[in-house]
């Protein structure tokens, strides 16, 4: 398929162009900041206001459309800051849809969509609603992905990322994975898909809920327990692990585009026990975010 990637000097964008060009794919990139996109047709443009927008769109057969403010702008971003780029920039990805015959749509939304009376998780409800109603009037079929706690973990690899897999954190990767297997999924329908699916990019469990029981009172140990050997990491490298981990109960969508995501706090651990062993803890503790 030829695909318009709007936001796509973005950390998911610039992720997710190699692998979309790794399918096959015809890629057309869009952004308000310019940058190097090798020999890709690039557009830049404000999808704020949608001007180039449909220009962008001509030839394609479907639109990923990427661009949002998030919850780590919180601060920094007014109401009418999410509106703008939440709202008015889906509406506009939408109405170059329209204009072109595009009827394949996939939306990067958020699971803020559950906290949906502030103002991060209020344009994400607006963003899923936009996809229902060109879905009902305009016969695009979309894919919603709801990624959790998706941001770059800085400067500490071992709790910023780490860790974090316990409590909500989901890797960039298997959001990635999310993706794509979300436009192969409207690529290639299956034989009663629905004409609108969300699917949720979660961190997989790595445990059962009754191997949780017993965490609080015993964390170190009850980590040992579930992961064998993870004690030694545990204490050599500080990982902040008191808390119960969550449990994962929500798998919506999972089927629907053949998600299967699998880098969780047991993938770190294997990772760690390799790079402790070759590269060494000073390396370690140097190791940086590289989107």
């Amino acid at each position: 398929m030829r695909i318009l990637l709007t936001g796509a000097s973005g950390n998911i964008g610039r992720g997710l162009t190699p692998l979309l060009a790794a399918q096959g794919h015809e890629l057309v990139l869009s952004d308000v900041n310019f940058f190097d996109t090798g020999e890709l047709p690039f557009h830049q443009l404000d999808i704020q206001h949608g001007f180039g927008l449909e220009k962008a769109a001509e030839g394609c057969d479907a639109i990923v459309h990427l661009p949002a403010w998030h919850g780590i702008h919180w601060r920094e971003k007014t109401e009418l800051d999410y509106w703008r780029l939440n709202v008015d920039g889906a509406f506009n990805a939408f109405q170059a849809a329209k204009a072109n015959g595009i009827k394949k749509f996939v939306f990067l939304s958020s699971t803020a969509w559950y906290g949906h009376y502030d103002k991060y998780g209020f344009t994400k409800r607006i963003g899923e609603e936009l996809c229902e109603y060109n879905r009902r009037n305009h016969g695009v079929r979309f894919v919603s992905v709801r990624p959790n706690n998706l941001t770059p973990w800085g400067d500490d690899w071992l709790n910023g990322y780490g860790t974090r897999l316990l409590y909500g954190g989901v890797d960039r990767d298997d959001v990635l994975d999310c993706i794509t297997q979300s436009v192969r999924r409207l690529e290639r329908p299956l034989e009663g898909d629905p004409e609108g699916i969300v699917v949720e990019a979660l961190c997989p469990n790595a445990y059962t809920e009754e191997q949780l029981a017993t965490w609080e009172a015993d964390p170190i140990g009850t980590c040992e327990s579930i992961f064998p050997g993870s004690r030694e990491l545990v204490e050599k490298y500080g990982l902040r692990i008191d808390r119960k981990p969550n449990f994962q109960t929500r798998f919506t969508g999972w089927d629907e585009v053949d998600f299967k995501p699998w880098r969780h706090f047991g993938a770190f651990l294997t990772e760690l026990r390799k790079l402790d062993e070759s590269i060494g803890e000073s390396a370690i503790r140097a190791l940086r975010c590289p989107y």
